[in-house]
């Protein structure tokens, strides 16, 4: 099995004979000023795309070799039911070999914190810490506290995940969206800590993700806080919070809390509607997103997709269990429930944090008309922005927007755009201390 080496300059990817001979490639050498993130997959074979050239390929056993697709080259070295290490570089256009390593390793999550580790001390001035807090039902969440130099006291983000088994990256086992960890290297940058945790049930969090619902989520969100300002030694006056897509939601509930009251509120893709709108409203456009031939196909049979959408959230919401079963998939019912009822806009109107909301043109998971609700809606002291090409996963894609591209936008940063806008406006919101 090849094996890391984490250097102080770069790491190295020291392959077995058999590797370098079933990949036509010797050991793989990269700087650390070329990797841009570092993460543990629990499926490898899920997050590898493309066609191999060259390489050797074993049915549902082995890959390894180079994997090309999608403009994205990917060095493999993976065996299946083994964690992977994942190195995202800079790309090819500035310099790297392979945009991405994924290869398998028994100690993965201790080869990502070394590599993690260098990055640091390739950045100096920036320190990243394991931490945990108890929410308010004593659950215990895990998570990062990223502080940069002279901000030990302040200023602070809270970064809150989308909806979903979300790990305090931002990442899914089968989706790598890495939004939050964008956007606490794009606070640091900017002289702004920032704290992201694991959810509930989700990496090395406590509880249980199909039990837990959208007030848990909230009251965790709220715990975070908290933990800032009374443990992390942060003022009070100089915590913000920082939602995308579900995080949107929280941020909104805790930007109306007036014992919460943070000092400034981003966001990312947040509804102006309810939940059930919101789903509704995901349910059409993944409809128009289909391939002409399929849309045809469905009307010839008479299939109404939407009828469908609304039939399941009713049975969803008639449910009285936490989880409940949907096609013979299990979902977390009891979030459901919650969400479907969810109302943005009395949160909007008792909001009297300053505000950021940015939404892309091309959201197909939340309207962005919806930012002009939100305008109309906060009371004072909020900036909208509607960014071209900018799809749900703060990616930009030129293209007809198409949720059936998701996996390859992954594979690119998250837009260097949006997170300097985010930076810049929290730093000039929130207090330095």
């Amino acid at each position: 099995m090849a094996e890391f080496s984490v250097q102080d300059d770069r790491i190295v990817l020291r392959l077995s004979r058999l590797e370098r001979i079933a990949g036509v490639h010797g050991d793989v050498t990269v700087p650390v000023e070329q990797i841009r993130e570092a993460d543990v997959v629990a499926d490898a074979f899920a997050n590898i795309r493309g066609i191999r050239a060259p390489g050797l390929g074993v049915p549902r056993r082995l890959r390894i070799g180079t994997w090309r697709g999608g403009g994205v080259r990917t060095y493999v070295a993976a065996r299946a039911g083994v964690p992977a290490v994942r190195v995202r570089t800079v790309g090819r256009a500035a310099g790297a070999e392979f945009d991405e390593l994924i290869v398998t390793a028994a100690d993965a999550a201790d080869v990502v914190a070394r590599i993690r580790a260098a990055l640091d001390a390739d950045r100096p001035g920036t320190a990243e810490r394991d931490v945990a807090f108890a929410s308010s039902d004593g659950t215990r969440l895990a998570g990062t506290l990223t502080v940069p130099a002279g901000a030990e006291a302040g200023p602070v983000a809270l970064i809150l995940t989308g909806s979903g088994e979300m790990n305090r990256d931002g990442d899914h086992a089968k989706l790598p969206i890495g939004v939050s960890r964008a956007l606490a290297e794009a606070l640091a940058r900017n002289g702004i800590a920032s704290l992201r945790y694991d959810k509930r049930g989700v990496a090395k969090s406590g509880g249980d993700y199909y039990a837990t619902g959208l007030t848990d989520n909230l009251a965790d969100a709220a715990a975070a806080i908290e933990w800032l300002r009374s443990s992390a030694g942060f003022a009070r006056d100089a915590v913000g919070v920082i939602g995308h897509s579900e995080g949107a939601c929280l941020a909104m509930a805790l930007g109306a809390d007036r014992t919460v009251d943070p000092s400034a509120v981003v966001l990312l893709a947040g509804p102006a509607v309810t939940g059930r709108e919101v789903l509704l409203w995901q349910s059409g456009k993944a409809v128009d997103g289909l391939p002409v031939p399929t849309r045809a196909i469905l009307r010839v049979l008479r299939v109404d997709v939407k009828a469908r959408q609304r039939k399941a959230l009713d049975k969803l919401y008639r449910s009285t269990g936490d989880v409940a079963r949907m096609g013979g998939r299990k979902v977390n019912a009891r979030w459901f429930r919650e969400f479907l009822d969810f109302d943005p806009k009395p949160l909007l109107q008792k909001n009297h944090s300053p505000v950021l909301a940015i939404t892309g043109a091309k959201d197909l998971q939340v309207d962005p008309d919806d930012l002009g609700s939100i305008a109309a809606l906060v009371p004072d002291g909020v900036d909208t922005v509607r960014m071209p090409d900018l799809t749900h996963l703060l990616r930009r894609d030129p293209a007809p927007p198409s949720l059936r591209v998701y996996r390859k936008l992954v594979r690119q940063p998250v837009d260097p755009e949006v997170l300097s806008l985010v930076a810049a406006w929290t730093a000039g919101h929130l207090r330095r201390v």
